[in-house]
């Protein structure tokens, strides 16, 4: 099996990446990335460092708010890791991954990959990017209170009360931009690097009420 870390490239290149330009995704290699509806799709193939079977990554980044690393998204370059939204491609819920001994087996492995992706990665990004998402919809007490779907897609609570707090302070939302705030302050834990753009939106009730008198 020598050599078939380095023809796992060529399996994606010919068993999965036209299925994704089918998609209208575009890359190379082992990441691709589309936008749809102010939302940035990637699919990304993570092989296990001890060989023998890979994973697919999905995530979600809205282009309206700052990437993980604070910085503007960009859709032509992002990858998974700097996405607010993410999970595993999975056709049970549970985490999986695709086995292979030798490059038949990979190839096989990589055509059922893809098929995996059109029966629940495309329904999944498909559910969190047609209006009304559910990141579109979801309240600050659904936050809290775990009542809602992100079609296995997410991160942290106080992650994404950051997220949705920025998202509603861009579609001018502040009143709800604030409660995402309030609350994510409320849990921050040890997320302190956190605080300062959550106490930044949540003061945005303090001006509102300012400006009133």
């Amino acid at each position: 099996m020598s050599d078939v870390p380095m023809r796992i490239e060529s399996v994606i290149k010919d068993r999965l990446a036209p299925m994704l330009r089918s998609e209208g995704f575009a890359g190379s290699g082992r990441t691709f990335r589309r936008t749809r509806n102010g939302y940035i799709h990637v699919v990304n193939i993570q092989g296990s460092r001890y060989g023998g079977q890979f994973t697919i990554n999905l995530a979600i980044q809205p282009v309206a708010v700052p990437d993980v690393l604070g910085n503007e998204p960009d859709p032509k370059k992002i990858v998974e890791s700097e996405c607010e939204f993410r999970k595993r491609l999975s056709e049970t819920g549970a985490d999986q991954w695709w086995k292979y001994d030798d490059l038949e087996s990979l190839e096989q492995a990589m055509s059922d990959a893809a098929n995996a992706y059109l029966k629940h990665g495309r329904v999944a990004f498909e559910a969190m990017s047609t209006s009304p998402s559910p990141i579109e919809v979801i309240t600050a007490n659904q936050l809290a209170e775990g009542c809602y779907g992100f079609n296995g897609f997410g991160s942290t609570k106080v992650r994404m009360a950051l997220v949705l707090a920025r998202l509603r302070e861009a579609e001018g939302r502040k009143e709800e931009a604030v409660s995402f705030a309030i609350y994510g302050l409320e849990n921050t834990g040890k997320a302190f690097s956190l605080i300062p753009e959550l106490e930044r939106i949540a003061a945005l009730a303090k001006n509102s009420i300012s400006q009133t008198l």
